[in-house]
């Protein structure tokens, strides 16, 4: 993760997925692109809109 010095946002994601020394050469690009597919990460590309607000609530004694 690397923030903007600008905005002190963050500015880029880096994923490594790390594999064991068996896993096979070929299904590497298939697994970067699951990866590319995923929910968080679309989240990322598109955020959602947020809507903020405050609400008063009683406090009971213990």
């Amino acid at each position: 993760m690397y923030s903007n010095p600008m905005t002190g946002l963050v500015g880029k994601f880096e994923l490594e997925i790390q594999v064991p020394p068996e896993f096979p050469e070929k299904y590497r690009p298939s697994l970067i692109r699951s990866a590319e597919l995923c929910a968080v990460k679309k989240h990322f590309e598109h955020p959602p809109e947020f809507e903020i607000s405050t609400k008063e609530v009683a406090v009971t004694a213990a």
